[in-house]
């Protein structure tokens, strides 16, 4: 190959263009499999799966650059657990908003990757996928095995119409369950083992673009899933540690100090 001087091109130089070609095809294929507005077409016909894991946290299109809109929401995850002591006892923690203490630290407001702001869009974008009587299910306890094998197969057999929004709904139960284990370790690990944790993704209405300029306008009320107890979920790789003293210091900084409530307090609530 020839520039338009008559000067031949490297090879080298080529190769790292058609490499840099390539890999901008896979981004652009991938961008464009995760923005596909229909669960069947992402997740039956394209590698949804993969494009999910490709693009999230970190190269999610949500910046809304070319498409200004004022923001309407503060988006929360609220984060519990159940505890046993060492004694035997099962006691259960005060909900903290992990959003919250996330965001104390400054150079975590930098960019709007926050991941408990994420899990809490992931998890309420597919919990209101679910159908009603899905959603009736969800919010029941989950606690048998390890994983979310019992929450996935009640879901199914309450309504089998949509198995891929309980997938999707799965995948962000899974993430969610997974980072509120590691704030539960954090917070609580202390005081005994962590057996089960509760989420909950908060969307807090801001006042209105159109009404903020009266003084008498109020928020709209807050909207939020309503879920069930889940096991505890930890995955290879995972250094509780160096999350429990990045999360200690922005809990410091944010002033939380959530506690335990009195022993006993799980088992009367285990049937509900």
């Amino acid at each position: 190959m020839k520039t338009s001087s008559g000067k031949r091109v490297p090879k080298a130089a080529r190769g790292v263009a058609a490499g840099a070609i390539a890999l901008l095809a896979v981004h652009m294929f991938f961008t464009g499999v995760y923005n596909t507005p229909y669960t069947d077409l992402k997740y039956q016909v394209l590698p949804g799966a993969a494009a999910d894991q490709y693009v999230r946290p970190y190269l999610v299109q949500d910046y809304k650059i070319f498409a200004p809109d004022p923001v309407d929401t503060d988006r929360q995850l609220w984060v519990r657990a159940w505890v046993e002591t060492p004694g035997g006892e099962r006691t259960r923690s005060e909900w903290v908003n992990a959003s919250a203490v996330e965001l104390a630290e400054p150079y975590r407001r930098t960019l709007r990757k926050q991941l408990s702001v994420v899990g809490a869009e992931r998890l309420m974008a597919t919990y209101r996928a679910l159908s009603e009587e899905q959603q009736q299910v969800a919010s029941k306890n989950h606690l048998d095995g390890d994983e979310l094998y019992g929450l996935r197969d009640a879901l199914v057999a309450a309504d089998d119409s949509n198995r891929a929004e309980v997938r999707a709904f799965i995948r962000a139960t899974n993430y969610t369950a997974s980072y509120a284990t590691q704030v539960a370790h954090a917070m609580w690990g202390d005081a005994g083992d962590v057996q089960a944790v509760q989420v909950r993704a908060v969307y807090d209405p801001v006042i209105r673009w159109a009404d903020r300029h009266d003084p008498d306008a109020e928020r709209p009320p807050a909207k939020y899933t309503d879920l069930g107890w889940v096991p505890a979920m930890e995955w290879p790789g995972q250094d509780r540690e160096a999350f429990a003293r990045s999360f200690r210091s922005w809990a410091d900084k944010a002033g939380v100090e959530a506690g335990l409530e009195p022993a006993g307090v799980v088992e009367e609530e285990q049937g509900e």
